[in-house]
């Protein structure tokens, strides 16, 4: 698994979600304006640790939740997403 999702769970599950955003979010930067086309995998990956943050600190994270929802059939398409996906799915706020 490439380091950038060892460093994502190791972030999650020490519940720095916000830093779990930021570690993903410059990946995806380089890539979200590509024709990448796992790049919105990235983007649901970031959008649920957003929403643990969220949860976190008390507001409201259900939309945002919605968005990483709406990506697993992109995680489907590749061994490390459904890892991450099946991870993700244990934490859900």
């Amino acid at each position: 698994m490439p380091k950038v999702f060892e460093k994502f769970i190791e972030l999650i599950n020490n519940e720095r979600f916000f830093d779990a955003h930021e570690v993903l979010e410059e990946y995806w930067q380089k890539i979200r304006k590509t024709d990448n086309p796992y790049k919105n995998a990235y983007r649901g990956f970031i959008n649920a640790a957003v929403a643990m943050e969220l949860k976190k600190r008390g507001r409201n994270y259900k939309k945002v939740w919605q968005i990483y929802e709406k990506y697993k059939p992109l995680y489907l398409q590749k061994e490390k997403f459904i890892r991450i996906m099946k991870f993700l799915d244990t934490k859900k706020p």
